[in-house]
């Protein structure tokens, strides 16, 4: 407990780090070229999202470790110890960029259904606290209700540890997806033109986070949009953005309280 407490303070300074960086560089193309003008740096629920961007791995990661070494735990039993261990060999037997390369491809794979699992009934009003920001920006990234996270780490670290992944990469390939998912959610309405359907654009993104009910099922993956053309569930207007974000059927939770309590709204 006391080693868990002490390796606070590096991960706040670690955290802190990594969202000035981006912050830096987000805040300044938002700046030159906004998709939305009139939307300011600090927008209803910027401090929200900042505390849950500290405080959520904070809760989840010790939880997602437990269940993460029962179920690898539980697999190995069944499977036997030498199979997991011949796939990591394998893996840690081919060079290191296509290692991280793989994993990034495994992780957007895995990361693609689990968010199409986490818009059916009975996740999703641990997701709609997500999609309840009315105003998108980089930051809207970190809006994940505990529940939400846990499920994604939950879910990445599973599949990446039983394909033989070491924690080095898993950690790498985790810092390359988050700042690609800050990036894409920026407010620009940047495009990749035909690459589009292969790539996840800030353009391709913000129509996921669109009001219009009929955007819920639509642009799931994280970086690689190609997932939504194969699947179907690929939607861009090149020439348009949308009109609105958020919930047409929710307001926008109100601090963190709000926030921690807002899947209770929904119906059972």
């Amino acid at each position: 407990m006391l080693e868990q407490i002490a390796q606070i303070p590096p991960f706040l300074l670690g955290q802190a780090a990594y969202l000035a960086g981006f912050a830096a560089l987000l805040i300044t193309i938002e700046r030159l070229w906004p998709a939305v003008p009139t939307q300011g740096i600090w927008r209803n629920g910027t401090a929200t999202d900042l505390v849950l961007s500290f405080a959520n791995p904070l809760i989840v990661q010790p939880i997602n470790a437990l269940l993460v070494a029962i179920i690898i735990t539980w697999v190995v039993s069944f499977a036997g110890p030498e199979r997991l261990q011949g796939l990591r060999e394998a893996v840690a037997a081919e060079p290191y960029w296509l290692q991280v390369t793989g994993a990034l491809l495994v992780a957007e794979v895995a990361a693609y259904w689990k968010h199409r699992v986490f818009h059916m009934r009975v996740l999703w009003p641990f997701h709609a606290v997500h999609h309840s920001a009315t105003h998108v920006d980089w930051l809207t990234n970190e809006r994940d209700h505990p529940v939400q996270l846990l499920g994604t780490y939950l879910v990445m670290t599973t599949v990446l540890v039983l394909a033989g992944f070491s924690p080095e990469v898993i950690a790498i390939q985790s810092l390359i997806r988050r700042g690609y998912s800050l990036y894409t959610h920026a407010n620009v309405r940047w495009s990749y033109g035909p690459l589009n359907r292969i790539f996840v654009s800030p353009a391709f993104h913000r129509w996921h986070h669109s009001s219009d009910p009929r955007m819920i099922g639509k642009n799931f993956a994280v970086m690689l949009s190609i997932l939504d053309v194969v699947f179907g569930t690929y939607h861009l207007r090149e020439l348009e953005q949308p009109a609105s974000f958020g919930l047409a059927d929710r307001d926008e939770p109100s601090g963190l309280v709000a926030v921690l309590r807002y899947p209770l709204a929904y119906p059972r």
